[in-house]
């Protein structure tokens, strides 16, 4: 779960042109800063299935739950009214599972390499026996 969070400050940064920091450090508060805040916030909620009260683990510029549930409350209420809130969402839902899929793809091709190290030690040792 912890490289789907990494990954999610990532490419959140990345949509709303801020540095990944400020989802660690309480240096701003600039509009797109709180927004992308806000967008993680409801998808850790939804998709990860953080708590409010642990939410501080995972945002450290977060000073306490109440700012949490009130940010998932508004993001909650923009979804239903904000068309471009929704579709924003969307296109951050879509490149997740996009980079997702590659993430997965490189520690799958990781494990095979390993598995096949790991089966050529093995033979070595059988043919020392």
């Amino acid at each position: 779960m912890e490289k789907s969070i990494q990954m999610a400050k990532s490419v959140l940064a990345n949509m709303f042109g801020i540095d990944i920091s400020h989802f660690d450090k309480h240096t701003t508060r600039s509009a797109n800063v709180i927004e992308a805040r806000r967008f993680l916030i409801y998808y850790l909620i939804h998709e990860c299935g953080i708590r409010h009260l642990h939410m501080n683990i995972y945002i450290p510029a977060l000073t306490n739950h109440a700012t949490s549930i009130h940010h998932y409350n508004k993001m909650k209420s923009l979804m239903e009214v904000e068309k471009s809130t929704k579709e924003t969402y969307q296109n951050f839902k879509a490149k997740m599972e996009k980079d997702g899929h590659s993430l997965l793809m490189k520690d799958y091709t990781k494990a095979i390499q390993d598995f096949k190290v790991i089966e050529e030690r093995l033979q070595t040792l059988k043919n020392l026996l």
